[in-house]
């Protein structure tokens, strides 16, 4: 696959877009335009590199098994990294391709060194853990205050989304804490790229990249881990391949990996502004939290045994019924293991309706990933795939995800 040319559009007044045309090896499609938009005061900041097409287009790369040949050019640091970063996805993912990669390399830039640091901010626990705990750090060498949030419209959210009121509660959240807030809008995830798995391979490096589109201006970049690394797994943000998507001028940091998320939740419990603004679900498809959802179950159950779901403004609901918590379907073995630890802990607090609740759950769950298993099995053969989506939908029938 190729990036054949990029360019500056300005689709309305008060944005900028950066755009990249690219075509595929494989002519299954004719091209593609993956575009990045800001708002125009930050123009300045764009980058005029390979850096943020690279990051952006490795995860499909890797998926068709292509060469990636970049018009603009790269920094070397960062064609390193990032031939080291396929290497681990094949190790996990076999059927993955290591990328060759062709382009110039950057040269020495005589700009100004990038003074900002910036992290990715959905408003979720992962990032709110890491945008407070950043602002109680002393340690300032190894952790540089965190002057800007960005917000993706197109990740998490669809472009199909009304995102309005969620952004302004992002801003709203972002001038409480004392940080500057840009959002950011892009079609990333609606281009092929889709074909490389947002959870599993790409969502580190299309985060990075959204990072790397304003380089000029960011010497450090923040990305919030989603796993403890007592529970670590592969998995598309990870803290092996997070920091591979730095260059010579801007160093990624998966940041959050030493806290586990029940952990989390309670240190943000502190801050009202979280307590105000926290959005986990993105089931419902609106701007706010389900409190139906596994996700959302979830959070309100670590709120309420740290004390804080009856103040907890951001969920509508502030009442917990055990009889939903028995039908979350817990789908994975990571999960699992924040389910567990979350019905040890309310037995240990004497909450046993929880606990009980939990276990229950955590006992349907194990049941059904095993025939899960085997219906997926089933699910490949021509004669019995029917029958597999049959029984599938059949058992998660009223289960909540």
């Amino acid at each position: 696959m190729e990036l054949t040319s990029v360019h500056i559009d300005r689709p309305e007044a008060g944005r900028v877009r950066l755009c990249g045309e690219i075509v595929y090896d494989d002519r299954r499609s004719a091209r593609d335009q993956y575009w990045f938009e800001f708002p125009e005061p930050y123009a300045d900041s764009i980058s005029e590199s390979g850096n943020p097409w690279l990051a952006a287009l490795l995860p499909l790369a890797a998926r068709l098994n292509e060469p990636l040949r970049l018009c603009r050019p790269v920094d070397g640091v960062l064609v390193a990294n990032a031939s080291r970063l396929t290497e681990i996805w094949r190790q996990w993912y076999p059927e993955l391709g290591v990328v060759a990669i062709e382009a110039d390399e950057q040269k020495n830039d005589a700009a100004p060194v990038p003074s900002k640091t910036a992290a990715l901010f959905s408003g979720g626990v992962d990032s709110f853990f890491t945008v407070i705990r950043n602002a109680e750090t002393t340690d300032r060498s190894r952790y540089p205050s965190i002057d800007w949030l960005i917000s993706v419209w197109g990740f998490d959210v669809r472009l199909a989304d009304d995102y309005a009121r969620l952004r302004s509660r992002r801003a709203l959240a972002a001038r409480e804490l004392g940080k500057e807030f840009i959002d950011v809008k892009t079609n990333v995830r609606e281009t092929r790229s889709r074909q490389a798995s947002w959870g599993h391979i790409a969502h580190g490096c299309f985060l990075a990249s959204v990072g790397l589109a304003l380089e000029r201006s960011i010497g450090t970049l923040y990305i919030a881990a989603t796993h403890s690394t007592s529970s670590v797994v592969p998995w598309g943000s990870h803290p092996e391949t997070d920091p591979l998507l730095s260059t010579r001028r801007m160093r990624v940091i998966h940041d959050g990996a030493d806290a586990g998320r029940s952990a989390k939740t309670e240190y943000i419990a502190r801050s009202p502004v979280a307590m105000r603004s926290l959005h986990v679900c993105f089931r419902s498809r609106s701007m706010e939290n389900c409190c139906r959802c596994r996700k959302c179950l979830l959070t309100m159950m670590t709120l309420e045994l740290c004390g804080a779901l009856a103040t907890c403004e951001a969920f509508p609901e502030r009442r917990l019924d055990p009889r939903r918590i028995e039908r979350i379907f817990v789908d994975s073995p990571i999960n699992e293991v924040l389910f567990r630890d979350l019905e040890s802990r309310a037995r240990r607090d004497g909450r046993t309706d929880l606990a009980d609740a939990l276990g229950r759950c955590l006992r349907r769950s194990r049941r059904t990933r095993r025939v899960m298993g085997a219906l997926k099995w089933m699910g490949t053969r021509r004669a019995f795939w029917r029958i597999a989506r049959a029984v599938r939908t059949r058992m998660l029938a009223g289960a909540i995800r």
